[in-house]
């Protein structure tokens, strides 16, 4: 009987050792483990040029994610040397909380990219007072804030990309004919939108690759199951790469940042990068 009483107590002590690392490693370790995931994106049979197109997302700014992490954030994502940026919403968790917006610019507006830096609205740039903050840091940060509109890039060899760019669809008013307004047959069109879900009232025809934030990948994953929790309009796609028809994907970024609860687990920060064959 004493010794299955103790290898009981040797069992219930290695466990909590197990769960207490489990927890130091979700709460202190991993939110702070970026990642980089690179996918090859043929757009064209007939493609002439590759471009490298970075996205990072959700960084939600605040208590868990600092002004020193955006600046190493940026430092990194230069390293990669992207021709064109994208991000995908929510930069700042509670922005009316937040103290250092006026900081947040001049690190912004160090990321350097061939042609151009894109980004879109999430919930969180409209919530917490963002709306009175969010769009003067982008402009100020050298990105071109994209608001149910396109821009059109021309590239050296004389190939174009469209950038289209849809409004947040929790706080703001997602207006997909005016987002495409213009938009010609011809050339890659590559879609930003902050919540995944939001893609199947897209026809396929309008765009070639989709690029989403807002589900944090679901911040903790249970392994073999998937995620815990995702949030409204990110219950289809939660995370990764999407195969919506024979000739449009839709990529779904797990974000930097965390909110609500600072935790991540099975999931990292990650940074995006798409290498486009047009």
């Amino acid at each position: 009987m004493k010794r299955i009483i103790w290898r009981v107590i040797k069992f219930l002590f290695i466990l909590c050792i197990v769960v207490i690392g489990i927890i130091v490693y979700a709460f202190k370790i991993e939110p702070k483990r970026l990642v980089t995931r690179e996918f090859d994106v043929e757009l064209s049979s007939e493609s002439r040029e590759s471009i490298r197109v970075v996205q990072f997302s959700d960084t939600h700014l605040g208590p868990d994610y600092s002004l020193q992490q955006l600046e190493k954030l940026v430092e990194r994502i230069n390293e990669l040397e992207p021709d064109i940026i994208s991000f995908t919403g929510d930069l700042i968790d509670v922005p009316s909380a937040f103290e250092g917006r006026s900081e947040i610019s001049g690190i912004l507006g160090k990321l350097t990219s061939k042609y151009g830096k894109y980004a879109i609205w999430g919930n969180h740039d409209y919530g917490g007072s963002g709306v009175r903050f969010y769009e003067d840091i982008m402009i100020k940060s050298g990105f071109t804030l994209l608001r149910n509109q396109n821009s059109v890039i021309e590239l050296d060899s004389g190939q174009k990309i469209t950038m289209i760019g849809l409004d947040d669809a929790m706080l703001g008013h997602p207006d997909i004919e005016k987002s495409i307004a213009g938009v010609g047959s011809q050339g890659a069109k590559l879609l930003l939108l902050h919540e995944p879900d939001l893609v199947d009232k897209i026809e396929a025809d309008h765009f070639d690759l989709a690029l989403a934030g807002h589900s944090h990948g679901g911040q903790v994953v249970v392994p073999l199951l998937g995620p815990l929790v995702t949030p409204p309009m990110a219950k289809i796609y939660t995370k990764g790469m999407y195969q919506l028809t024979t000739d449009t994907s839709l990529y779904v970024n797990s974000g930097i940042g965390t909110t609500k609860i600072a935790i991540r687990f099975w999931n990292p920060p990650e940074l995006s990068v798409f290498e486009l064959a047009i």
